[in-house]
């Protein structure tokens, strides 16, 4: 395998609780290199550990992963209380949240606390968001920035963005978020959570929107992965007619094959890229969500990545197109459900 297939192959032993096999390798700091990148490196870590003595990366390498194993852990702990304190003042005083995106989908993961994350997105309703502020400050949080319907607070070393309205698309997924306290969550108290089907959605609508904007990593791939695997409840068929709804369908077929490509997500598809038409796109995508950072990255390596870059922008961004490359069917839909013409 190459590097690029070990670290893809590391973290499918992770996600399908399988013990890795061994190679001699002269690779590992470009392993390493990618995982922080794609900020996996606990998880690789945690990984490199069930290998053999022999085949481990060796001397200071072997202990940045080392190191990387016990900063998570610290961090997961530091962010377990931050977030008991968040949810319970907003509990004692009234006010229901939607915990998304990273923190709810950690516990989906075979070791949450390599799951890394950045800051805690929270929904709140428009109504109770100036109360919200309010009764954080009062407990104690600092306040690092307050708009009409976004807010940052910070407890210890953790930030959390507190929104009145969840990420969107289109007009259509739009509606499809804009009431996330009633029929699409469910609810623990005054604490939320998004019904599976519709977190998978949510999911899938946020890479969506990573990737009109250049990229977004590995990590999120796996998202779809730890999601599916996890709610076997989920009815791929409803959620697909939620995806064709809303103009993405083409698009979650894409990303839940990359999934099943990747890590052997057990999902039933007609899409996959097997099909001889597909390597075109497989390659250029996954090469580009590999190599970036989680959203994406601007900086290159060599002039080979630079032009694995350069189609992830032009295939998700609204810039011009090589004319000497045809498009393919596959990655015509593509452009056309996430609004972008490629001939501008």
């Amino acid at each position: 395998m190459d590097t690029r297939e070990y670290f893809v192959y590391l973290l499918s032993c992770h996600l399908n609780g399988v013990k890795p096999r061994g190679e001699r390798r002269g690779d590992w700091q470009q392993i390493y290199d990618l995982a922080e990148k794609n900020h996996v490196t606990a998880i690789i870590a945690y990984e490199v550990q069930a290998l053999p003595e022999e085949h481990r990366p060796k001397g200071e390498l072997l202990e940045k992963f080392r190191r990387s194993l016990d900063e998570s852990q610290k961090k997961f702990d530091s962010r377990l209380c931050s977030l008991a304190i968040f949810m319970s003042t907003l509990t004692s005083a009234g006010i229901p949240h939607l915990i998304i995106k990273g923190t709810s989908l950690r516990p989906n993961y075979p070791v949450p606390a390599l799951r890394s994350g950045s800051d805690i997105d929270v929904i709140v309703r428009q109504t109770d968001y100036i109360r919200a502020i309010e009764a954080l400050k009062s407990r104690g949080l600092e306040e690092i920035s307050v708009k009409s319907n976004e807010a940052q607070m910070k407890w210890a070393e953790d930030v959390f963005d507190i929104h009145t309205e969840m990420e969107n698309i289109n007009i259509q997924s739009k509606i499809y978020f804009s009431t996330p306290f009633d029929d699409i969550s469910e609810a623990m108290g005054c604490t939320y959570k998004l019904k599976p089907v519709y977190h998978l959605l949510y999911i899938v609508t946020h890479i969506a929107h990573h990737l009109q904007a250049g990229g977004s990593g590995i990590r999120m791939i796996m998202d779809i992965d730890v999601i599916i695997r996890n709610y076997h409840e989920i009815d791929l068929d409803e959620f697909f007619a939620l995806c064709e709804n809303i103009h993405i369908g083409k698009t979650a077929s894409a990303l839940i094959a990359l999934a099943k490509k990747w890590f052997n997500t057990p999902a039933a598809l007609n899409f996959t890229f097997e099909d001889r038409d597909m390597s075109r796109l497989y390659s250029r995508l996954s090469k580009a969500i590999i190599g970036g950072k989680v959203f994406g990255a601007k900086n290159t390596g060599g002039e080979s990545e630079s032009k694995t870059k350069s189609f992830l922008f032009n295939l998700f961004k609204k810039a011009s197109y090589a004319e000497s490359e045809e498009l393919t069917e596959a990655e015509e839909d593509i452009y056309t459900e996430l609004g972008i013409d490629p001939q501008r």
